[in-house]
């Protein structure tokens, strides 16, 4: 058996304390001081979690090198909304720190407005109250009665608040024109009730079975088009329509 060298057998005893103690004594170099943050979206979007930032914060004045990178990225990753997120030094005093956020079709908020939820999956995740307004700006919102969003939390997506979000995002750039998009099943036997509430036409239109996308399209055109013919922005009450497989009813 071929005996290893002293001297190898020392460096390797030594090496990892010269490298310890080097560590040490960079922390005590003012110049490592974290004095700027910098927090990016992998994807290029604005959605960075307030609350992340806000704790980021904390960290300003501590040395780069007094952060552990490996347990701070296992405990930021894990905070709602959050994919996966990498931190970097960038020397001499910033931190920077690339986030991957869930990918969402729909945000889904309770009808009393105490909770708004993230869909990811098929779960729902609670959004802090300081994050929400960012997500809103980028995705559709479906209004649900409490009840059902916590049997949602229950027991998972079901297969009709499916197709609810599917042609609530079919709907494209007319989702300008929506008030609001709500929705309540208290039945697993049936597609329940979808209301667009378009306050501009002074309209609603009910879907209660699912429908193909060009014809939710197509029912938003007509109600359009009933307020140009009719001047229905000179009534107080709201046009309703009940959409169906075979065709839209007026009411």
């Amino acid at each position: 058996m071929r005996r290893i060298p002293i001297g190898v057998k020392l460096t390797a005893m030594i090496l990892p304390l010269v490298v310890f103690l080097v560590f040490i004594a960079l922390r005590t170099v003012p110049q490592f001081k974290i004095t700027t943050i910098k927090v990016v979206s992998e994807s290029g979007r604005e959605r960075i979690p307030a609350s992340l930032k806000e704790h980021l914060t904390t960290f300003v004045g501590l040395s780069l090198f007094e952060l552990n990178f490996n347990r701070l990225e296992r405990e930021l990753g894990s905070y709602p909304t959050i994919k996966s997120l990498e931190l970097k030094r960038a020397l001499p005093s910033s931190l920077e720190a690339t986030v991957s956020l869930v990918e969402s079709p729909a945000l889904v908020q309770t009808t009393d407005g105490l909770e708004t939820y993230l869909v990811e999956g098929n779960a729902l995740v609670r959004l802090p109250a300081e994050d929400i307004d960012a997500w809103k700006q980028e995705m559709v919102t479906i209004l649900v009665p409490p009840s059902y969003a916590q049997m949602l939390r229950t027991y998972g997506l079901d297969r009709s608040f499916h197709q609810v979000m599917e042609l609530a995002n079919s709907l494209g750039e007319k989702t300008t024109l929506i008030t609001s998009i709500k929705y309540d099943n208290n039945s697993s036997n049936s597609f329940g009730k979808m209301v667009l509430e378009i306050s501009s036409l002074n309209a609603q239109i009910w879907v209660r079975e699912p429908v193909g996308t060009a014809q939710i399209q197509a029912a938003v055109a007509l109600a359009q088009q009933d307020q140009k013919d009719t001047l229905s922005f000179l009534s107080s009450e709201d046009k309703r329509y009940d959409l169906y497989r075979e065709g839209l009813v007026r009411r």
